[in-house]
């Protein structure tokens, strides 16, 4: 009897969360020099207050795609996993409309979920601005509301899916889709102005850089690691600059598309590839200032002089604008896949894998607070309002607000 409950406490404790030390007497060098940095205690943490969270379902986490929700003034816009767009409200997380673009289809019953087959919802990240949201189906229908009531404004079907969140401008709406081509459209009405085409490699990550608008100028990341300038008038190509050139034997190993979103400073643009490149390039001319050889897939940001970053070992950095050279580096992060960062009041935040968002100063990366939005990872970068309100969304759908408390 006794040789039993040993056997069964012994067992107990391997199971139990915490007991980190039991777990590795079974675990090998090599899997445990792969985990996820363990999280220290942050001194002097600030307090981090929830105001609200909601569920969308766990369309992001099937999908394994980084759906970004859009923010404008006092709402955020998201994607449910049922093929809705709604809107909520930024203070107090309360629903104020939502309506039904392209659902999932239901005739399938359980055998959707048996044979991994979903036909329709929402695909893309949410493009916001000028009064319209702006999202995109499996379909690669996209469809275009309004910000105020959702009420119906056009439709376009994009050449193929969308996955990138579209840009909104006074006049344009700018779709980049998984071909390779980018089409710029009439705001008012969704008719096609213009269009403008970039080869896609043979093999290319699931993921799209957002386009971006600076100086007349609409900049899309590529899949073959450029960075390209289309004028915003009619599309015409002003400048290319190569950030990453494909180098290795295999497919996989030549990947550096660009999918992470763009940083734009007064006379340049910032940009990392999947290869672990970033580079300055500027604006005028689409000359590549200086390259670094620390990046990811995710999207920068930028305080007054540097380019924060999180690179693919999940280290973050901050790089000098005008060199490149390295601020300061902060790996207490190390192998949590940390999102992209982004400015919120006078700190920055990211989110990581095991559903955490870590507060840090941008200009030392000390950090300074951590709050947990749910279990579940988050893979899109969290949104950030002028006033610090940090909005972010797990794979489960979870998604939440919070303020670092006064």
């Amino acid at each position: 009897m006794r040789k039993l409950l040993g056997i069964a406490l012994v067992a107990a404790l391997v199971v139990l969360p915490g007991c980190g030390t039991m777990r590795d007497w079974f675990r090998s060098d090599k899997s445990k020099a792969t985990d996820p940095a363990p999280l220290q205690k942050i001194e002097g943490a600030a307090r981090v207050q929830r105001l609200w969270s909601v569920s969308l379902g766990e369309g992001e986490g099937r999908l394994g795609l980084r759906q970004r929700p859009g923010i404008d003034g006092g709402s955020v816009y998201a994607v449910t996993d049922k093929g809705r767009l709604r809107a909520i409200d930024i203070e107090t997380g309360k629903r104020r409309w939502e309506v039904e673009l392209e659902p999932l289809s239901s005739g399938r019953g359980w055998r959707v979920w048996r044979n991994k087959v979903r036909e329709g919802g929402l695909m893309s990240s949410v493009g916001v601005g000028e009064g319209l949201v702006v999202v995109a189906g499996r379909s690669g229908q996209v469809y275009a509301v309004s910000a105020e009531d959702g009420s119906p404004r056009w439709q376009y079907q994009a050449s193929a899916e969308v996955l990138a969140a579209p840009l909104v401008l006074p006049r344009l709406v700018v779709l980049r889709s998984q071909d390779g081509r980018v089409v710029g459209l009439d705001r008012n009405d969704g008719s096609r102005r213009w269009s403008f085409e970039s080869p896609i490699p043979t093999l290319s990550s699931r993921g799209a850089s957002t386009p971006a608008f600076a100086a007349g100028l609409v900049l899309v990341g590529n899949d073959d690691g450029t960075v390209v300038a289309l004028r915003a008038d009619d599309g015409a190509p002003i400048w290319e600059a190569a950030v990453a050139e494909p180098e290795g034997r295999s497919e996989l190993e030549r990947l550096v598309d660009i999918d992470g979103d763009l940083a734009l400073g007064a006379d340049a643009v910032y940009v990392s590839s999947v290869r672990g490149i970033t580079a300055a390039i500027a604006l005028a001319s689409g000359q590549v200032v200086w390259t670094r050889d620390n990046g990811g897939s995710n999207r920068l940001d930028l305080t007054a002089d540097g380019v924060l970053l999180a690179d693919r070992d999940g280290v973050l950095w901050s790089l000098d604008r005008a060199s490149g050279s390295a601020l300061w580096k902060q790996d207490a992060l190390l192998r949590r896949q940390p999102t992209g960062p982004v400015l919120a009041g006078s700190l920055a935040v990211v989110g990581d894998l095991e559903g955490y968002l870590h507060w840090f100063d941008p200009f030392t990366g000390v950090l300074r607070a951590r709050e947990r939005v749910g279990r579940a990872r988050v893979l899109a970068t969290p949104l950030a309002t002028p006033s610090g309100t940090v909005i972010a969304v797990t794979d489960e759908g979870r998604l939440a607000a919070f303020r670092i408390a006064e």
